[in-house]
């Protein structure tokens, strides 16, 4: 619709939102009638196709375009909540240095000076590489949508990554670690073994159900995250499933996993096929013994009323087997305190250290190409690189008078 008003017109375009609300949008088309319809035109094919409704006549600031991004591109269920959520909070950080700046007069060194004040501030480096991930990625759509020509974020300069904080068992303190979560019980086990032997994430540990794993072959498939989010900002119409914690402040949903390569299934362990057995076992047996009360929503790693555990209780559990080992244990060598994430990166390390090609190592970590994988673990492979070369080396030998 295009309304008149003191010689000016404007676009008046309704568009729904995501919890189905109707809103309007009130755009400026200039003085001239025939130029509004033609910004109506091409308006309502944006809205139509899901881009941005933004005025052909007007560029809009670096604000209005990044809250325009994320309604449009970034929220559920576009994407996932997890994801939203990671992506606000990097624009809620970089507003109010670059917000007021028109977006294409954003410069290059305009959002490097934006990233030196974040890091004086005291926000981290890890932090503002991911700011900088999320800003480039919604420039870039703004290079798609023919509202930039080009893309200022990739000229910008970044700060140093920090070193990695990442710690790595050797193959003796990982078996030390196996065992103590045998003497822990069922569920520690399975809890240790799913990402010291699996590299399974923390998420797709919890996401994990008794629908995902085959017994017949010993495949289990990695379908969801479990994601523990504030229930005020969750739609549960858009999950699979959605429980609310004992606070009512807090949800339980599952989410997609990180990315599509991660939707795939591994081969288990023979060693890991045996928790999970035991713990269906056990599953069934809190099912009996608690009728109708228990959840019965076939979670692999849950309560005894058959909730689902949180992603956080992966690190309480490492944590207790690690402080439980060492206490036993005061005549050995301690287990070093380690990330629950770190027995994901243990279980790539022993792989390569093995000699398993680096593209099976990818797999099993369902990373999305093995470059990714390359750069993660570019230690062990160079590692790797030099007993290749004292293995020629001992081929050689003798022909060559080297020893």
């Amino acid at each position: 619709m295009i309304v008149g008003r003191n010689g000016h017109y404007y676009v008046v375009i309704k568009y729904k939102t995501i919890d189905g609300k109707t809103k309007k949008k009130w755009i400026s088309a200039g003085k001239n009638r025939r130029e509004a319809q033609r910004t109506e035109r091409q308006l309502f094919t944006a809205r139509d196709n899901g881009e941005p409704i933004f005025s052909r006549t007007e560029t809009p600031t670096v604000e209005q375009y990044l809250k325009e991004w994320l309604e449009t591109s970034i929220k559920p269920p576009s994407r996932s909540l997890g994801t939203y959520e990671n992506y606000l909070f990097c624009v809620d950080k970089i507003l109010p240095l670059i917000g007021h700046v028109r977006l294409d007069k954003l410069s290059a060194i305009q959002i490097t000076k934006a990233y030196k004040v974040l890091s004086t501030n005291g926000l981290s480096a890890t932090s503002i590489r991911m700011i900088h991930r999320a800003l480039r990625a919604a420039l870039n759509k703004a290079v798609t949508w023919d509202i930039l020509s080009k893309n200022p974020c990739l000229a910008a300069d970044l700060p140093a990554p920090p070193a990695s904080p990442s710690k790595v068992l050797d193959k003796g303190q990982a078996m030390a670690l196996l065992r103590q979560s045998e003497a822990m019980g069922v569920y520690e086990n399975a809890i240790i073994a799913l990402g010291l032997l699996c590299g399974l994430r923390d998420a797709e540990s919890c996401g994990l159900r008794w629908s995902d794993y085959q017994k017949e072959d010993g495949k289990l498939y990695i379908r969801h995250n479990l994601s523990e989010r504030y229930a005020k900002d969750v739609n549960p119409k858009l999950y699979e499933y959605f429980h609310r914690t004992p606070s009512g402040k807090k949800a339980f949903v599952l989410d997609k996993p990180k990315t599509e390569s991660s939707n795939n299934f591994i081969m288990l362990p023979v060693y890991v096929q045996n928790c999970l057995n035991k713990l269906h076992l056990e599953y069934n047996i809190k099912k009996m013994a608690l009728g109708r009360a228990f959840h019965d929503d076939n979670f692999i790693l849950c309560n005894d009323a058959g909730i689902p555990y949180s992603p956080h209780k992966i690190y309480y559990v490492v944590q207790k087997a690690i402080r439980q080992y060492n206490e036993t244990h005061p005549k050995l060598p301690p287990l070093p305190k380690i990330r629950a994430h770190d027995l994901r990166h243990t279980a790539a390390t022993l792989l390569l250290e093995e000699n398993i090609d680096i593209k099976y190592v990818s797999r099993q970590l369902r990373h999305s190409n093995t470059a990714i994988t390359q750069n993660l673990y570019q230690h062990v492979t160079e590692k790797m690189a030099n007993k290749t070369a004292a293995a020629m080396d001992n081929i050689f030998s003798d022909r060559t008078g080297t020893k």
